[in-house]
């Protein structure tokens, strides 16, 4: 394992297993941008698929989002394997939300104090939305409250909105 300084943000990170050798390069570009990779500068800044200073190519409300995602995030996660990263979250929060659904149906049927709605929406807004999902259909609870459905299909609107952007960020065509 590999740590290295991030002068920009003051914080220290811990780097996964990168490659065998667990290199991390610092390269500083003309504008004084720092790029972290995990390959030589010259190879890292010849595959950035678009300028991290012209900013002008995005639209209006998405230019500060890009901005801290290029200059700051980056950074940040160089080295982790976002798709690994994303199951296990999504993975556990589902599991988590799909046991809070199952214990509320329980707690329902036995005339218990129930789980608040706020905490349900919290779970599938962390990532158990997939879970609830399941939930919903294997054992039909919360499938036919309209507020609630309204909410819960806001939030799996909103994933797939932040996917769809994660997306864009990351396969956007050079600027300029």
């Amino acid at each position: 394992m590999a740590f290295a300084r991030l002068y920009g943000l003051g914080l220290t990170m811990c780097v996964g297993l990168v490659h065998a050798q667990g290199t991390i390069h610092k390269c500083v570009q003309p504008d004084g941008v720092a790029l972290y990779s995990d390959l030589p500068c010259a190879l890292a800044q010849s595959n950035l698929t678009l300028s991290v200073t012209d900013y002008a190519s995005y639209p209006p409300m998405l230019r500060g989002v890009a901005r801290l995602w290029h200059e700051q995030a980056q950074a940040v996660l160089v080295g982790v394997d976002m798709s690994l990263l994303l199951a296990l979250i999504y993975g556990l929060m589902s599991l988590i939300c799909f046991v809070a659904y199952y214990r509320d149906k329980q707690f329902a049927i036995k005339g218990l104090q129930r789980t608040p709605e706020a905490r349900l929406h919290l779970y599938e807004l962390l990532g158990g939305w997939p879970g609830g999902f399941l939930a919903q259909r294997l054992i039909r609870h919360k499938n036919r409250k309209l507020g609630y459905q309204l909410t819960f299909w806001l939030i799996v609107l909103l994933h797939l909105s932040l996917a769809g952007l994660a997306l864009w960020l990351g396969y956007a065509p050079a600027a300029g």
